[in-house]
């Protein structure tokens, strides 16, 4: 399956939020269990921050996913 570029900001944003919200994670726990500032898990769920492969594997150790789970975007 190919990765949809032209949405992927809008795909993850969408998959961080639904990931946090199924486990009650407000965006400052999360900041917190990945290691980055609030304003940073804000900013990618807002598009306005794409964030790095390193950010991008905090976030789903924080979120006990795996990268690929966080990529699929069968929501």
């Amino acid at each position: 399956m190919a990765i949809d570029i032209e949405h992927l900001a809008e795909n993850f944003a969408k998959k961080i939020r639904i990931e946090r919200a199924k486990r009650k994670l407000s965006q400052e726990k999360l900041a917190e269990l990945s290691e980055l500032h609030r304003t940073t898990i804000s900013a990618i769920e807002r598009e306005k921050f794409y964030p790095t492969i390193d950010n991008v594997a905090k976030i789903a150790n924080a979120l006990k996913l795996s990268i690929a789970e966080l990529f699929d975007f069968n929501f």
